[in-house]
């Protein structure tokens, strides 16, 4: 027995009008609006049940604080931040399309172990890569004007990270995995491609959709010094869950993604995470690169001969 049609994936999903497109659109920017809202009111709740809130509007303050409290209290408020802006948003409109027929499922085609192993290898082995994008578009943009302020937010967002992941206890360890590994992936794989990119997909070609739902990524970081990096996992991402139709996929890359950020920063110590100026050696990023292509292509090759099975 063959597979299944890829609905969705190589042609595009059912006709949506533009009355349902509009609706649709102002429906989810609605619910984006009201996490907006829900996670500026509650967030500031992590701090205050730990006795910070006068810090709430002055983070420079709160991170030249010593005591182990400052991290947790981060800890708690970035895991409600998180639940309120992508969790809650996401889960509401995700309801709303499991009632109504509007916004179609991709389309899942038959894959076996081996293109999801090949799948899954794809975005760890293009991380060297990305930062090597990115390196290059802070050597060639750091002495704009504009780029001083962004980063001296990224050094700034930086502490402040480190600050939740280097606390002492191991309670405190296994909260920063869930909430840095698992929440933060499983979160922004449920907004941005179950919601936005699946959104995307209605009528549209399938490289419209995926570049649609990575720049929706990149912006959602706010965090204009490390575009090119995040708007390159974000293709990876959205290419992942666009070939299989399966949400699962991308959100064990991404997982991985976090772990191996999570484990690579509490070895490099404190002062190394968000540090992109010591990238590995050219050797290193050449063979993890060529990796990252050939399972590609691999996964190319064997999708593209599924589908004309």
């Amino acid at each position: 027995m063959g597979p299944l049609p890829v609905v969705g994936l190589w042609y595009p999903l059912k006709k949506v009008t533009m009355p349902q497109l509009r609706k649709e659109v102002l429906i989810l920017l609605f619910a984006l609006l009201g996490g907006t809202i829900l996670a500026s009111l509650f967030t500031a709740n992590g701090l205050e049940l730990f006795g910070y809130r006068e810090f709430a509007m002055d983070l420079p303050s709160l991170l030249a604080r010593k005591e182990d409290g400052v991290g947790r209290a981060l800890l708690l408020s970035q895991a409600l931040y998180t639940v309120f802006m992508f969790v809650i948003p996401a889960v509401f409109i995700l309801q709303r399309w499991q009632k109504r027929s509007d916004v179609a499922a991709l389309g899942q085609p038959s894959w076996t172990w081996v293109d999801y192993l090949l799948a899954i290898v794809i975005l760890p082995a293009s991380l060297p890569l990305l930062n090597v994008a990115n390196e290059a578009w802070i050597m060639v943009s750091k002495d704009w004007s504009f780029m001083q302020s962004a980063l001296a937010s990224q050094s700034q967002g930086a502490n402040m990270v480190e600050r939740m992941l280097f606390l002492p206890g191991p309670m405190d360890r296994l909260s920063g995995v869930l909430v840095f590994v698992f929440l933060a992936a499983l979160a922004e794989e449920v907004l941005f491609r179950g919601v936005i990119q699946r959104f995307l997909h209605q009528g549209r070609r399938m490289r419209w959709a995926i570049l649609g739902g990575a720049i929706a990524f990149t912006l959602g970081h706010l965090n204009f010094v490390q575009w090119p990096f995040l708007l390159g996992a974000g293709l990876i991402l959205g290419a992942l869950y666009a070939l299989s139709g399966r949400l699962w996929l991308s959100m064990v890359a991404h997982v991985l993604h976090n772990a191996m950020t999570y484990y690579w920063t509490l070895e490099a110590g404190p002062g190394a995470y968000g540090q992109l100026d010591n990238p590995l050696p050219w050797l290193q990023t050449t063979t993890f690169t060529l990796a990252a292509i050939a399972a590609a292509y691999a996964l190319h090759r064997r999708t593209s001969f599924s589908k004309r099975s």
